[in-house]
Order: structure tokens, then sequence, then C-alpha cells
């Protein structure tokens, strides 16, 4: 892969992961990251990367533009960025913010030369989803570089802007609704006189295992797991009766819902 000028705007989490991903095959010092605060991007300076305040310069000197920034700052640096719109026409940039359609990106560039992107949360510990969407003038040598960038994250799955949405309500939220899940074998293994420490213990390693259960019998549907573990009238059965009664696939079908039709508001936004 051609070495590549790589700029962040914006220092943040995400930003910080994919560059931990990016320099595990680039140079850090091809590597500009651009914020407001400089003493919140010294962490970038120290592994080699040049360090700015100026959006603009960061800009100019990249091949390949990483927007980090939360979609109600992305607007500011979008205006910012179109002064310079002669300049960006081969550059390629690299959104990550939720709700800022490629569209509402290109409108403000004069590009489409744009990728989309959704990680999620375990894309910090190399176990993430990333949610991928393509403009129009993206080449399959700009999709190979971003997902070779992106793999030390995790999985990339690839789709238009409907199918990010909702790869981002059910991968990017889906954590959230994991972490409460098992809040709640917790509090109840808690509640039946476990020690907390233990329970959670309990509850990481039952999750993991069925997680990885999943993962390692691909010719399994997972309702089929699920039966190998129920016993008509058994223990688990009784339990399972008890989510039907409460609506369970009712809940999750509102739940990704709710969170598609919050990420509608926010592209009706920008």
């Amino acid at each position: 892969m051609t070495t590549k000028k790589i700029s962040f705007i914006g220092g943040g989490n995400m930003s910080s992961c994919i560059y931990a991903s990016i320099i595990k095959s680039e140079d850090a010092k091809n590597i500009t990251v651009s914020g407001p605060h400089l003493e919140k991007l010294e962490k970038f300076k120290a592994q080699g990367s040049v360090i700015t305040t100026d959006n603009i310069e960061a800009t100019k000197s990249a091949d390949i533009i990483f927007l980090g920034v939360k979609p109600q700052i992305l607007t500011s640096v979008l205006e910012q960025l179109s002064t310079i719109k002669d300049e960006l026409k081969n550059k390629l940039f690299v959104s990550m913010a939720a709700g800022f359609k490629l569209s509402s990106i290109s409108s403000k560039l004069g590009t489409n030369r744009i990728i989309r992107i959704m990680p999620n949360t375990p894309c910090k510990i190399g176990l993430g989803t990333i949610a991928v969407a393509y403009d129009s003038a993206v080449s399959d040598e700009d999709k190979a570089t971003v997902k070779q960038y992106l793999s030390n994250m995790g999985q990339c799955i690839e789709g238009d802007e409907n199918n990010l949405n909702v790869i981002g309500a059910v991968c990017g939220c889906g954590p959230a609704f994991v972490y409460r899940f098992m809040e709640s074998l917790v509090a109840e293994a808690v509640r039946h006189g476990i020690k907390a420490e233990d329970a959670r213990k309990m509850v990481e390693q039952t999750v993991l295992g069925s997680a990885s259960m999943v993962i390692q019998n691909q010719d399994a549907t997972i309702a089929s797991l699920r039966e190998a573990v129920t016993s008509k009238g058994g223990t688990t059965f009784a339990g399972l009766c008890k989510m039907t009664e409460g609506n369970f696939e009712k809940i999750m079908e509102n739940t990704i819902n709710a969170s598609l039709d919050r990420t509608y508001e926010f592209e009706s936004m920008f």
C-alpha cells in the first residue's frame, strides 16, 4: 500500500482508536492531528505525529482526512473547509459523525470522494464492528486503503446509508443493550445471595462463552443453540416462557426502532 499523508480533525476517543489502528501499518510521522486544545493532543505528538489547532493546515497537508468531530461541530468544520473547496478534489474524506449524510458533507466540500464509517466501542479492543458506506467517487483503491487502516479494530460491514443506520442501531447502540442485560443478570445474582464480584465474573464468562459458541458454530442457527440449552418443562424453559410473556422480541423491536428514529431525526437536522 502506497504511503499516504493522513490527517485527523478531532483527536477524541474514536479518532484515537483509528489512529492506533493506522500506526500499525503507517509511520506516525505521516499523520497530523488537529484539535482546539494542543495539550489534549500531546499523546499523538509523543508518538511522532504533527499536532495543530489549524484544521485548514491539517487538511491541506493530507491525502486522507478523518473527520472525527461530533455532528454539531462538524457543521462549522465543513464551513471552514469549504473556503478551500478547490483544493479538496483529490482528497479522500472519512466521516464518523452520526446522522451526517454523504450528501450533506458533499454539498459543503464539493466532492463525492467521501466515506462514512460508524465504529462501535468494542473497536477499542479490536473486536468492533465498523459500518461503512461509500459516496459515488470513492475508488476501489480508496476502499481497500481505508479498510486496511480499520482492520485492527474489528470487522467492516459495507452497505448503503440506510444499511449504515441499521448497522449503527444494532451494533453501535447494541453494546449498551448487552451491558444493560448483563447488569440485570448481575443484579439478580446478587439479589439471590451471590457476592457482587463473583456475580460479575459469572455473567462476564457466560456472555463471552455464549458469544463464542455462536461464532464457533456457524453451521448452526442461533435458535438451535438456544434450543440445545432448553429442556421442555425445565428451568431454562420456565425462564424463556417469562421472556415470551413479557413480549421480549417486541421490546427489542421497539428498542431498535427508537434508535433508528433518533438517527433519522439527526439526519433531518444536518
